[in-house]
């Protein structure tokens, strides 16, 4: 199979016409064999299109066979609902989709984009021995990792708001940990500071401006899922509950 479709993103047929300046020649069915080679490892046959450098080595050609599936599923059902024809690549297109189909392809180029960041996740646990990311690190991974965590409860503000199980046991699999041990103790400290203060204050009208004021307000926008964090726990609001926390502040 010859690929020679345009890298663009499509928006009408005519963006789906191959071009003469970018052939990539290779089989179908040994690039169809060697994702399955890849589920076999990782889980599942979504090759990230941004894949680390090791993965790059080892399926030099995977991320563009993935690339050029997506493009015909769209060339599949533009051809098929518009012309209203079934011609012979048509249907061939049509097998190779369901093909991939069956073995848990994703043809939807934004929900496949969730395993890039996975794969820079595998990455840095290969690299690290573990997933606890922190923030100066890499901060576009530390934020991915808090929305995974916030996808689980079902409090994001991100569209991909539904968690398939698949998604949630590789990231079991890789050790993924849906509470982070150590922002708790930074919670309980806070807490242990607020709890502190009342009993010395006798209420919590404390200082505006100050830290244990700003730990406050960013309590009540994590109930609200106002703030891209884990949203409080059950535990966590039962505690605030317990000292007389006021959600809604006095002005």
């Amino acid at each position: 199979m010859t690929c020679q479709w345009s890298a663009a993103v499509a928006v009408d047929e005519t963006d789906l016409i191959a071009e003469e300046t970018q052939v990539i020649t290779y089989d179908w069915d040994e690039q169809f064999e060697e994702l399955l080679s890849f589920k076999g490892i990782y889980g599942h046959c979504n090759f990230p299109q941004n894949a680390p450098e090791e993965l790059t080595k080892k399926y030099p050609t995977l991320a563009r066979f993935c690339h050029d599936q997506r493009l015909e599923h769209r060339q599949l059902y533009h051809r098929k609902f518009c012309s209203g024809k079934m011609t012979l690549q048509i249907f061939d297109i049509d097998v190779r989709c369901r093909r991939l189909k069956e073995v848990g392809f994703e043809f939807d180029r934004t929900l496949a984009q969730w395993y890039n960041k996975y794969h820079e996740l595998v990455e840095y646990r290969n690299d690290n021995g573990h997933v606890r990311v922190r923030r100066k690190e890499n901060t576009p991974l530390y934020k991915w990792i808090l929305s995974q965590r916030s996808r689980r409860k079902g409090t994001t503000g991100t569209k991909l708001f539904v968690f398939p199980e698949a998604q949630i046991t590789l990231l079991d699999n890789i050790g993924f940990e849906w509470e982070s041990e150590v922002y708790d103790e930074l919670w309980n400290a806070k807490y242990n500071e607020l709890v502190d203060f009342r009993k010395k204050h006798g209420h919590l009208e404390v200082e505006m401006l100050g830290p244990l004021y700003a730990w406050m307000d960013l309590q009540r926008k994590r109930r609200a899922g106002q703030k891209l964090r884990a949203p409080l726990s059950d535990e966590q609001i039962r505690l605030l509950d317990d000292i007389e926390f006021p959600w809604i502040p006095n002005r």
